[in-house]
């Protein structure tokens, strides 16, 4: 990878991968790692929107389909385009909480930036040493077990650079 020649990453270098945040974010976008999310309301009943939720009741949010919706991501939603995120997240989100493959708020994922840094890191390595494109035996089928994930896996082709 060129930001580091031969050497291994390091925390600066790792912090300017702008593009390879970019396809990272739009691959969370496009592939959730988990394709729901589900909290118990507790305490009172809660007011969403114009519904009353009361106690004790279970909201799921399909954050797959926030992630899929044209209204708030554009007619160009289903196309892998990290450019989208070039201004970073508000920008790509005008604004609207609709990008959140880690959850949000309160309880966002504590190893979000850790699991970011490291992907970024992982990446780097890789890149230095190979190349890789798609099979073409791979297809396209994106299912869900647990998490969203490639149902006949991810065939590659790799090569030693």
């Amino acid at each position: 990878m060129a930001a580091f020649g031969k050497n291994p990453p390091d925390v600066d270098g790792v912090n300017n991968l702008k593009l390879v945040t970019m396809i990272l974010y739009e691959v969370l976008r496009l592939y959730p790692p988990l394709i729901a999310g589900f909290r118990k309301v507790y305490d009172h009943d809660q007011k969403l929107g114009n519904l009353i939720v009361p106690e004790g009741a279970m909201v799921s949010l399909g954050l797959y389909q926030v992630h899929h919706d044209p209204k708030l991501w554009g007619e160009d939603v289903n196309e892998f385009k990290p450019t989208r995120f070039s201004e970073g997240i508000s920008k790509a989100t005008k604004g609207n909480l609709s990008f959140f493959p880690f959850s949000a708020g309160p309880r966002v994922c504590i190893g979000q930036n850790f699991s970011l840094i490291e992907a970024k890191i992982a990446i780097s390595m890789i890149l230095q040493r190979f190349s890789f494109e798609l099979s073409p035996s791979y297809t396209h089928a994106p299912t869900t077990l647990i998490i969203l994930q490639p149902q006949f896996g991810a065939h590659l082709i790799v090569r030693r650079l």
